[in-house]
């Protein structure tokens, strides 16, 4: 089942990713790494952060295990229950929209202090952000919609609503073509509004199915609606901690050369994908079954179930990071590099993905361990563990971008006296500007990761560890062969379409045929599974 269900969300999220890769050629195009992409992606990134801190953040967490835990007793009480928490999270997220436009002037600048010194960008980013903000709303419906659905095994119709938000930006983008860039932004922006409410119509057909009502309830001294809250007070400071670390990013980026976000946003694009299209999969398919051998006091399935994510998390991410390493300029030219978007930023570009490709492993094992400590309902753990990951973050963000010089803003001032004292306490530091921001964040997907498997051994109990080491030992093997086979076929190429298009295939083939060699369990598995859907099929 769980493999069953990553494998549906993987295919629809693939598509997504595609689409938003069409989507994101298309910005690139009309806008290039100018002031009015650095203007549209904090802007689109501001209602995403607050969406992420409420809804995919503290709210889901704290949401799924409740779920779970109804459901094994009365599916009709638990779908009451949806309707009720519904009902908290319109009542958090709508004022929460009206706040944002009232107050965006002040947001940006908070986000963003480097903008201030360009008014013109920064009166765009500010305009931007007030269209997008009930954004907010919109997607929070879907994430609590997606986590109810993972609940019943009903999969893919959070992937698909993406597909069709990717579906309504790429239109919005080819209209957009028709103007100028200022007038093209606005255009985009109206895209993204339009595209939450057409997600939310995209799921209708699966709630149907499911018997689920999207009438919310407004009982907010509700028994279920309470231990969602208290669940959510821990894991509230954990989302927090997470979005104050892209909060940092956003801000250290504004206040180097322009460019420097819009080559950070292309890069964490094509970083995303294989995240995207298997972890972010594996982990909403995992979440809902750990949480319901939890409620069954199955240590056994809670086991094996989070160590087979952990295993086929390395044969699957490792891969994927050494490929986007090995053919990052080549990715880049070929997705971004025309209209308004140069080669100069296809090489910035370049530079910061291969140090999110260095971070994604441990990025993606992370998460997966977080689900099995939020499926006990401890949210309190994983914040403990983004306290630290942030303080990493800040660290290695200040030690590599370059001295902040002439800070604009209180909070510019108090990081350039941080930096000061951090220069005292490491004097090896480079100034390779947005590339250290991109290295700040694998960094702290390293450390994060060490400690959620320190913890978990002290608070949750054994684990096979060994067998997870010796898979990801061999996938780190094959994906060596990989590389080289990678590294000699590119060299032969004579433009990035055909490096990708040699590259791609030439890597998939040395990297199964090596997993193979090297005895790898999930190779084995996986020709199984494949083997039985074909037989299946005849």
């Amino acid at each position: 089942m769980l493999l069953r269900g990553t494998a549906i969300v993987s295919l629809l999220t693939l598509l997504s990713r595609i689409l938003g890769f069409v989507r994101d050629l298309l910005v690139a195009r009309l806008l290039g790494a100018s002031i009015f992409a650095d203007a549209f992606f904090v802007a689109f990134r501001i209602p995403n952060l607050l969406r992420s801190f409420l809804a995919e953040g503290a709210l889901t967490s704290a949401f799924v295990p409740v779920f779970s835990s109804a459901l094994a007793k009365d599916k009709d009480a638990a779908f009451q229950s949806f309707r009720r928490v519904l009902g908290f999270l319109l009542l958090l997220t709508i004022p929460l929209s009206i706040l944002g436009m009232w107050f965006a002037q002040e947001v940006v600048d908070f986000l963003a202090p480097g903008f201030s010194q360009d008014p013109k960008k920064f009166e765009l980013c500010v305009a931007l952000a007030r269209i997008m903000m009930p954004y907010i709303a919109c997607v929070s419906v879907i994430a609590m919609i997606n986590s109810a659905l993972n609940a019943l095994y009903i999969f893919g119709a959070s992937a698909w609503a993406q597909v069709t938000m990717n579906i309504v930006l790429i239109i919005g983008a080819v209209g957009a073509m028709a103007f100028g860039p200022d007038v093209a932004t606005y255009v985009l922006s109206y895209s993204v509004l339009i595209g939450g409410g057409v997600q939310i119509v995209a799921q209708l057909p699966a709630c149907g199915r499911a018997g689920i009502s999207l009438i919310p309830k407004f009982a907010l001294l509700s028994r279920d609606v309470l231990e969602v809250a208290r669940l959510m007070l821990p894991a509230t400071v954990g989302a927090s901690v997470y979005q104050l670390t892209i909060f940092v990013a956003t801000l250290l980026a504004s206040l180097l050369p322009a460019g420097s976000v819009s080559w950070l946003f292309y890069a964490d694009r094509v970083a995303q994908f294989p995240i995207g299209i298997f972890s972010v999969a594996l982990a909403s398919v995992l979440l809902p079954a750990l949480s319901t051998a939890s409620a069954a006091d199955d240590a056994d399935g809670f086991q094996r179930r989070l160590g087979d994510s952990l295993r086929f998390t390395s044969f699957f991410i490792i891969p994927m990071a050494a490929g986007i390493w090995a053919l990052a300029l080549p990715i880049t030219e070929l997705l971004f590099e025309r209209g308004a978007f140069s080669h100069e930023s296809s090489i910035m570009t370049s530079y910061a993905l291969k140090a999110l490709a260095a971070g994604l492993w441990a990025t993606s094992c992370h998460s997966m361990l977080v689900r099995a400590f939020i499926a006990r309902k401890d949210t309190l753990t994983p914040t403990l563990i983004g306290m630290c990951a942030l303080a990493v973050t800040v660290i290695v963000s200040l030690l590599f971008m370059g001295e902040i010089a002439n800070p604009s803003s209180a909070i510019v001032s108090l990081l350039a006296r941080l930096q000061g004292l951090i220069y005292a306490a490491f004097p090896w530091h480079w100034s390779i500007g947005h590339v250290g921001l991109a290295s700040a964040s694998s960094a702290a997907a390293f450390v994060s990761f060490g400690l959620v498997m320190l913890l978990f051994s002290l608070r949750i109990g054994r684990f096979p560890w060994r067998t997870f080491a010796s898979s990801t030992v061999r996938s780190l093997v094959a994906a060596a062969a990989m590389m080289a086979a990678l590294h000699a076929s590119v060299a032969l190429c004579s433009s990035a379409a055909m490096a990708c298009l040699v590259g791609i295939p030439v890597g998939i083939v040395v990297y199964t045929g090596a997993s193979f060699a090297v005895r790898s369990l999930e190779a084995q598995e996986s020709l199984r599974i494949l083997s039985r859907a074909a037989r299946r099929r005849r």
